[in-house]
């Protein structure tokens, strides 16, 4: 699947500006542009046709997962099912290193818009049907969210790995604070992510238009909020 590369902070000049921004505290808004800056390698890998395929398949899932929900025993049947066939799809093109990333970026949208806030293990078929279809908004709504919920798993990778090295190197930054800010720079990447332009509305228009989706996420990304003015 061309997950083993990790893209460990180099010591590079747009790598370092990321782990500095972290260290100092600046505003989040400046920590998540050195974020999308630093991301170079993530850009390209997110944007292959690898990952296209999970969006593809999360376009099939706004029709598919009702119907296949009712007829499982449980959701979360339904719901591995579809993500293993989506692997399958996205190996048969060209891996990425980000193919681990996208398949939980799919799972826990699809998850999230299909528990409607309450518990799937307490949920029945029907119920998560009616849910699903209620929270899934429409084609490239959904799709809008894939994109977002990909960025925020990039930002939760790529912050979680510095996190030794900030708790070693500055007390006071605590397990309790990387935490918190990991997840305020996932909130941010995923409004990044769903503000990118909308997404194409069928499966061709996807993967045709994939890598200048991802490209336009990370230079939104990249702008400080005075860039928008």
């Amino acid at each position: 699947m061309g997950t083993s590369a990790s893209f460990r902070a180099p010591a590079v000049p747009r790598w370092q500006a990321f782990v500095t921004a972290l260290q100092a505290g600046l505003p989040l808004e400046r920590v998540q542009s050195e974020l999308f800056n630093a991301g170079q390698e993530w850009e390209a890998e997110l944007g292959a046709p690898a990952v296209a395929a999970y969006a593809v398949a999360v376009l099939d899932a706004h029709q598919a997962l009702p119907v296949r929900l009712r007829a499982a025993d449980r959701p979360e049947q339904a719901l591995r099912q579809l993500a293993a066939e989506a692997r399958v799809a996205s190996e048969a093109e060209a891996g990425s290193a980000a193919s681990a990333m996208a398949e939980r970026a799919f799972l826990g949208l699809l998850t999230r818009v299909t528990a409607g806030g309450v518990s799937l293990a307490e949920a029945q078929p029907d119920g998560a049907a009616d849910r699903f279809t209620a929270g899934r908004g429409t084609p490239a709504e959904l799709v809008a969210g894939y994109v977002g919920e990909l960025l925020s798993q990039y930002a939760r990778h790529v912050t979680a790995r510095e996190v030794g090295r900030l708790t070693e190197d500055d007390p006071a930054m605590t397990v309790a604070t990387t935490r918190r800010l990991t997840r305020a720079l996932a909130a941010g990447a995923e409004e990044v992510g769903r503000r990118s332009g909308p997404p194409p509305a069928d499966g061709d228009a996807i993967r045709a238009g994939w890598r200048p989706l991802i490209r336009d996420a990370f230079a939104r990304g990249r702008r400080l909020p005075e860039a928008d003015a």
